[in-house]
């Protein structure tokens, strides 16, 4: 009986020990949870600043992030905001799915870019799915034993797998840019975003898979709001004009220069009358 309560109070002071751990640093670990999940998947420089969680309160917020594009686009990022709000469901914390019962965010900024015929957003999507199916056929093709090593590397390295009751995206700023024609930009604002239920019919899904569905959700509404064959015949368009006028203007220049040719002769003509 008394090796069972020394049992039982080890027990209790490693649990205590881990819970006290988990308090000061649950949010650095979600924090870099976050930031590797995405960077992989997405083959991009991802930052985040800050991860702030109260779960005596069920809240928390996610400060300062910045998606970085993938490889061969120019500007610095491809979407950013300053803070994302989170009511957290705290029965579920400890469970294999954790519910978050809402995100919003406000003010976030896009800069939609079109270079080599393509979008950062639609490149962005692209290499989460070559990450997801590198992991399909790494699984599939190691063997059994390397198939649980990797398997209990990876469930250490990601984060649990996430419900999102309601998501919601307002007053989102859009640059449309093509880095070839910097005098061709658009700004507009993106249509609020609302998804409910984001992974609820997979039983919860991982950060990388949680961003492609949000990618998703932003390039359809950038796809409307902007049409970049648009902005490429109104760059044509200005370019024609720009090369009609520089035209114009050498024609003259040139009718200019006959003239006083054709004066120069009638002169010499009146000389030698003399």
């Amino acid at each position: 009986m008394k090796k069972l309560l020394v049992i039982l109070l080890i027990v209790l002071i490693a649990v205590s020990g881990l819970l006290f751990f988990l308090k000061d640093n649950l949010d650095e670990i979600v924090r870099e949870i976050i930031v590797t999940s995405v960077s992989d998947a997405t083959q991009t420089n991802v930052s985040l600043a800050q991860v702030k969680l109260n779960l005596k309160e069920g809240v928390g917020v996610l400060n300062n992030y910045q998606q970085g594009n993938p490889e061969g686009f120019q500007t610095k990022y491809a979407f950013r905001f300053d803070q994302a709000e989170l009511d957290i469901d705290v029965g579920t914390i400890l469970d294999d799915v954790v519910i978050i019962e809402r995100v919003f965010i406000n003010h976030a900024d896009i800069v939609y870019e079109f270079n080599d015929g393509k979008t950062n957003f639609v490149e962005l999507k692209k290499n989460i799915d070559k990450n997801t199916k590198k992991k399909s056929s790494d699984q599939k093709n190691n063997p059994v034993e390397v198939q649980e090593k990797t398997a209990s590397q990876s469930k250490a390295q990601q984060s649990k797998k996430i419900i999102i009751r309601s998501f919601e995206m307002i007053n989102t700023e859009v640059e449309a840019v093509m880095p070839f024609a910097s005098s061709q930009t658009l700004s507009v604002q993106l249509p609020n975003i609302k998804l409910s239920n984001i992974g609820a019919k997979e039983n919860g899904l991982l950060a990388d898979e949680l961003m492609k569905v949000f990618l998703d959700a932003m390039e359809k509404d950038l796809k409307r709001a902007v049409n970049f064959k648009n902005l490429v015949n109104d760059l044509e368009k200005d370019l024609k004009k720009q090369i009609d006028r520089e035209a114009d203007k050498a024609i003259k220049k040139i009718e200019s220069e006959l003239g006083e040719i054709e004066n120069i002769k009638e002169l010499k003509k009146l000389k030698d009358l003399f």
